[in-house]
C-alpha cells in the first residue's frame, strides 16, 4: 500500500486528510454504482471537497503546532488525491494532467454557485469529532457531509440542465 500513499503529506496527515476522504468517496461512488469512483464525478469533486475543507482546517488549526509538510503540498492535497484514483484506474499518463484540470475547473465551478453550505456545516462538525478522537463519530459526520455534497452536484446539475 505504501507506494500508493503520497510522500508530500506525513502519515499523520494523509491518515487525518486524505484516508477519510479517499474511503468516504469511494464507498459513496460505489453506492451510486461507481466501484472505481473514477465515473461518478459528483463523488470525484467530493472527494476535493472532503481534502480540501479538512485540510484548511488542519492548516488553521493545527498546523502550527505540528511539523507540518510543506504549504504547497498541502495545497496540491486534494489534486493528488485525485490523481491516486485516476493512477489506480490506470488512466493514461497523457489524459492525467488535462483530467485533472477539468476536475479542478468543476470544483471551482461548484464552489462559485455556493451550494456546498450544508456539506460544509457537517464537515465542520466531523473535523471537531476527529478532534476528540470521535473516529466513529468523524466518519459517520464525513460521509452524511459526503451525501449531501453530492445531492446538491446533481440537484444543481439537473437544473442547469432544464433550463
Amino acid at each position: 500500500m505504501s507506494e500508493n500513499q503520497p510522500d508530500w503529506l506525513s502519515p499523520e496527515e494523509y491518515q487525518m486528510i486524505v484516508g477519510p476522504s479517499l474511503k468516504v468517496a469511494a464507498e459513496l461512488a460505489a453506492s451510486r454504482g461507481d466501484p472505481t469512483l473514477l465515473q461518478d464525478l459528483p463523488s470525484m469533486l467530493c472527494l476535493m471537497h472532503l481534502v480540501t475543507s479538512l485540510k484548511d482546517y488542519y492548516v488553521d488549526e493545527w498546523a502550527v503546532m505540528t511539523a507540518m509538510s510543506s504549504h504547497a503540498s498541502l495545497e496540491k492535497a486534494a489534486e493528488a488525491a485525485c490523481m491516486m484514483v485516476l493512477t489506480e484506474a490506470n488512466v493514461g499518463k497523457n489524459e492525467l494532467g488535462s483530467m485533472i484540470s477539468s476536475l479542478v475547473r468543476a470544483y471551482e465551478q461548484i464552489l462559485g454557485v455556493g451550494i456546498t453550505a450544508e456539506s460544509d456545516t457537517d464537515i465542520q462538525r466531523a473535523w471537531e469529532a476527529m478532534k476528540f478522537s470521535e473516529n466513529e463519530q468523524f466518519l459517520a459526520l464525513l460521509e452524511q457531509a459526503a451525501k449531501k455534497f453530492v445531492i446538491a452536484v446533481d440537484s444543481w446539475e439537473r437544473a442547469r440542465h432544464s433550463m
